[in-house]
């Protein structure tokens, strides 16, 4: 059985989640450039939720995949 491990910030235990939300938000920031060029928040009604959305599913492929 193997356990969780843990991210150490200054003698401050995380969670593995935490790591998780801020590689997808790392993910995220690089992307957005990106999806402008192709113009991503035209295709949508509400572009704010569009990239919420965007991020959750950035942050569930990353749990998953770890």
């Amino acid at each position: 059985m193997t356990g969780y491990p843990e991210l150490a910030v200054g003698g401050v235990l995380m969670a593995p989640f935490v790591g998780y939300a801020v590689a997808a938000l790392a993910i995220l920031l690089v992307l957005r450039p990106l999806l402008r060029l192709v113009a991503f928040d035209r295709a949508f009604f509400n572009p704010p939720v569009a990239n919420l959305c965007l991020y959750v599913l950035v942050l569930a492929a990353l749990i998953v995949m770890f």
